[in-house]
């Protein structure tokens, strides 16, 4: 008997999450450059965290989640009309769920000795989850002090676009250092120099174990 939908999404979660971050990350800068661009955007940001929460909890608790994940997409789309004040607190909701999320995903990938591609998918989406949470924190950094980021040497007059703030934050989380877009203010300084480490220490210790127990798992 062929298994069921549900169970099918079930069983490899997080590898449709792997994939529809990936898509959120790569369309990003893509999308800012058309007109309906934004409000796509917010659309797969807002679904990419729904996919990420979804593996938590029982029902009551994915409820739970699945209504902060409303209140923190409706604070953002809010945020546009009603200030600085606004996007903090939904960039500050989205981030503490993208770090739920995240927390879980690692805590699924060294749940077992015998490593399987759901465990490394499970891995590659918190790394993900955290340059995605980058971005939404940045753009909101940018959009309640346009001059705590420079693009090009000189500083935004509105602030950053997400689709460019989240190609900042993974170019910032992988320690690329391409130098076009340049934290200028103290707290942004701060928070790049946060998500380097937090990038680095990541793939060393937790992708490189989780690669030698798959090795060690298909040695003879």
């Amino acid at each position: 008997m062929r298994p069921s939908p549900a169970l099918l999404i079930h069983r490899h979660r997080y590898t449709f999450l792997f994939g529809a971050l990936l898509v959120t990350v790569t369309l990003g800068p893509l999308l800012e450059a058309m007109s309906f661009g934004h409000r796509l955007m917010e659309l797969l940001l807002c679904a990419s965290l729904l996919a990420a929460l979804f593996p938590i909890g029982q029902r009551l608790q994915r409820h739970v989640l699945l209504v902060l994940v409303l209140v923190a997409q409706l604070l953002r789309w809010w945020a546009s009309d009603a200030g600085g004040a606004v996007a903090m607190a939904g960039a500050v909701l989205w981030g503490v769920l993208a770090t739920i999320a995240a927390w879980h995903a690692v805590r699924f990938s060294l749940s077992s000795h015998r490593v399987r591609t759901e465990h490394l998918a499970a891995a590659l989406s918190a790394y993900l989850l955290l340059g995605v949470c980058g971005g939404v924190v940045f753009a909101a950094l940018s959009a309640i002090s346009p001059g705590s980021m420079a693009v090009g040497g000189q500083g935004t007059a509105h602030g950053l676009g997400i689709g460019t703030s989240m190609y900042f934050s993974f170019v910032t989380l992988a320690t690329l250092g391409y130098g076009d877009i340049t934290p200028v203010s103290q707290v942004a300084r701060g928070l790049a120099t946060l998500e380097a480490i937090a990038g680095q220490l990541y793939l060393a210790l937790l992708v490189a174990r989780l690669v030698g127990l798959r090795s060690t798992d298909r040695s003879p």
